[in-house]
This record gives structure tokens, sequence and C-alpha cells, in this order.
């Protein structure tokens, strides 16, 4: 339990920062703000405008080309709508192209609406789970609170992503469609979040551990049956036929969710590993995030923390062998959503304010400033001189923006503000491998790694 102090407290701990705005300290703060014509101009401006689009540096978005010298083909972009489901999109989108291969079919698209159901529903077990084993703790304890605070995200990481499949399978799109609730989200979390905040309640104020037990069965029960109603109910075993490359309808065949997994994804999850890098702790050692998970049975979230080079290489030598790359990223920071450009210093600021915005990227963990918020793909990269220059990247949020929903990332921007790829232990240095095998430093829930606290 951290010690709070209070506004009062901390300036007497620290007469440093005792410095009240006095009428004296405002006149010091209006003069620096001269009220001459080009602040009039920008004053303007900002009262009628975007400030972000003001920022817009359209000199250096108009300077990039749209050629890359190797791109995987383009598959259609599926749009993740108002949901936090892009770790699963984009770990669904991974493998599509393949799994058409597979099956012999022109194209695929896998149902995210299925995995999306159980996602919920493993989650609503593992906070039940975890609100039982803390009934003693104070309800102002940090991890009560977390707990609390959200009961089950929206949001996930690789680990989790193949934890599902793993245990639930997959099912085509067609035979699970999007609902209005799986595509827009907030009022069925609402519910749920309803839910369970009384169930949390109820679990820490019970007597004894068979009216826990009691309580978490009950929650379970109307947990299932609020996703059922707004997600629909997964189907055990569904018959499913496509039309083959050679335009031809295939006869119905009937298939489990698991049994299509294996058909169509194969051992292909068994053999990628998570490569994070956190300039903020020490490399070269495997950490994991409590709390962090897909299952309730599965370990948590586990990674190797490398420097930004290995992941680099690792996802330019996937991409050049035909291999797309799932990673993960901060899109709140210099994108430029309309052009699908992704280019750090695209607007900016420090001309249009006249102040110091630069934050190297080790400071930008350190404040907070970038932390993980979307995964996507990459499916294409531009050489030059053997170092890439830009990267081509599949999203999910439909074809409207960008190039056809595809986006440029500028390798600048990849140097910034990418924190995880995954890749093919193939393609990863035995140095790294080999730390996979060490034992984890254990980070807490509400570290900024766990990215699902952060999802677009």
């Amino acid at each position: 339990m951290f010690a709070r102090l209070s506004l009062p407290l901390l300036l007497a701990a620290s007469p440093l920062l005792a410095q009240a705005l006095t009428p004296e300290r405002l006149d010091q703060l209006a003069a620096a703000c001269p009220q001459d014509g080009p602040f009039r101009a920008l004053k303007n401006a900002l009262a009628q405008s975007d400030g972000r689009k003001l920022a817009e540096d359209w000199s250096r978005i108009t300077s990039v080309d749209a050629h890359f010298t190797k791109r995987i083909p383009d598959e259609p972009v599926a749009n993740q709508m108002s949901s936090g489901r892009c770790w699963m999109f984009s770990g669904l989108n991974l493998f599509r192209r393949a799994a058409a291969t597979r099956l012999g079919c022109e194209n695929l698209e896998f149902s995210q609406n299925y995995l999306f159901f159980y996602d919920k529903l493993e989650k609503a077990n593992l906070f039940l789970d975890a609100i039982a084993r803390t009934r003693g703790v104070a309800h102002t304890d940090r991890r009560v609170e977390f707990l609390l605070g959200s009961p089950v995200q929206e949001g996930g990481n690789w680990q989790g992503f193949v934890d599902l499949v793993k245990k639930y399978g997959v099912v085509p799109k067609d035979v699970m469609p999007e609902t209005f609730s799986s595509s827009n989200s907030a009022a069925m979390n609402q519910v749920l979040f309803l839910r369970l905040k009384v169930a949390g309640v109820r679990i820490r104020a019970a007597k004894d551990a068979a009216e826990v037990e009691t309580l978490k069965l009950q929650a379970m029960k109307d947990v299932y049956r609020i996703l059922a109603m707004h997600l629909g109910v997964p189907p055990a075993k569904f018959n499913w036929r496509f039309v083959a490359k050679d335009k031809q309808l295939t006869p119905l065949k009937a298939w489990t969710p698991k049994a299509f997994a294996a058909a169509t994804l194969g051992a292909d999850l068994d053999g990628m590993v998570a490569l994070y890098s956190i300039p903020t702790l020490p490399f070269q050692r495997k950490y994991e995030i409590d709390l962090d998970r897909a299952l309730l049975d599965a370990p948590n979230m586990f990674f190797v923390n490398c420097p930004l080079e290995v992941l680099k290489e690792a996802a330019a030598t996937c991409v050049l062998s035909d291999q797309p790359v799932w990673f993960g990223a901060d899109v709140s920071q210099d994108m430029q959503r309309e052009e699908g450009l992704l280019m750090a210093g695209v607007r900016d600021y420090a001309s249009l304010y006249g102040m110091d915005f630069a934050m190297d990227r080790r400071e930008c963990f350190e404040s907070r400033r970038s932390v993980p918020n979307h995964n996507m793909v990459f499916t294409g990269v531009d050489m030059a001189g053997g170092k890439p220059v830009k990267w081509l990247v599949e999203n999910s949020w439909g074809d409207k923006g960008g190039k056809k929903g595809y986006y440029t990332m500028m390798d600048g921007w990849f140097d910034s503000f990418v924190q995880v790829v995954v890749v093919p232990r193939s393609v990863v240095p035995k140095a790294v491998l080999d730390v996979f095998g060490s034992k984890a430093e254990v980070l807490p829930p509400w570290d900024p790694m766990m990215s699902a606290l952060n999802v677009q």
C-alpha cells in the first residue's frame, strides 16, 4: 500500500514547490505573453480550428511517396468500429492469408465476434476470482481499486489472443457475424461493469467460501446471458462452405471451432514470441505483468525486453520473406489519419506555440506520454542501403482513412512509438531466445505495458 500525501503535505515537504500564484507572479506570467499581431492571429485561428490540424507540417506530409520495395499483397481492410478489439483483429488478420491458401479459397475473414464473446466471459471469470482472493484487503488497496475500477478490460495482447484461440478455436465471420454491440461495445460494457461491480461488493461482504462460490456462479450465469443477448451464442459446431479459387462452390462441411482453427492456423501460433522494447527497464530480461491474461488458467502475459534494433531487424526480416508482423504502438502520437501517415514530428507544435515539446523515447515512457494503445500488422517495408525507410501498415479501422485502410509509418516513428513486435522464433537471436527460459520479474497490473487499459 503506497502512502498518499495531500497537496499541503507535499508543499511542506518540498519548499521549492511552494510558489503560490500571487498577483506579482500572475503579472510575471502575463508579461511573458505579449498580445502582439502573431499572437492575435494564432488566438483567432485556434478559436475556430483544431490545433492539431493547424500544427500539421504539410510539406513533410506531401514529401512521402506511396511506394515500397517489398509489399505483401493487400487484403480487404477489416473494421473494428467503436470497440477496443485491435489486438484481436490484428491477430486474426495476421493469419488470414495463409489460412485462405490452406483452405483453397480466395479470401477469408475470421469472426472477431466469436472470440470477443469468450474474451469477455473469461475476463469476467478472472475478475471474480481476483476479487474473491482479495476479500480480506481494504477497498482502498491499490490492487482492489484497480480491479473494481474496470472489471472487464476491452483490450488485450498477443499472448491473450493465442490462449483464446487455443482454448476456443476460431470460426469464419459469416458463421458468427458482427452485431451492433460487438462493433459498438460501450453500452454492453456499461451493463457488464455494473453487474460485475455488484458481484464484487457482494463477494467482498460474503460470510464464507460457500457464499462466495454461489455469488460467483450466479454472476457468471448473468454475464453469459448479457453476452449472449448482445453478441449472440457462439456455435459449438457449424456447417460451412465457400467459393474456391476456381470459382466453384465447395460442399457443406461440418466443423467445430477447434477443428477449423487446426485446419486454418495449423501450428503457427506456437512458433511466435513477443519482443518488447521498454527503455525504462533493463534489456535482456524477462518480465510478466500480474493479472494481465485472458484466461484464469493461463499464465500472465510475459515478454523479453530488448533494444529497439532487435525488434526492427526481426520485423524487417519477416516482411522481406512475405511474413506479416503483428505489432503494438502508440497511435495517439503523430498520426495524420486522413493521409494514413505515422511520422514523428508530423505536427509542428514548437512552431505553432513557440515552445519546446521534445522528448526522447525514455522520457516518453517515464512521463507516460507514450503507452501501447493499438495493434496493427506490418505488410510492407521500404528499404534503402539495407535499412528500413518506412513501413506499410494494415490497420483495422476500415477503408476510409489512409490508403484504403493502409497506413505508412516512417522509420523514425517506429523509433519513437513502437513498443512490441511478434515474430517467429526463427528470426530471433539465440541470446534473446535463451532469456525466455529464465524466471520473469513480476510487474504490477497497473504497469503502463498493461495494454488492456489503453486500446483504440
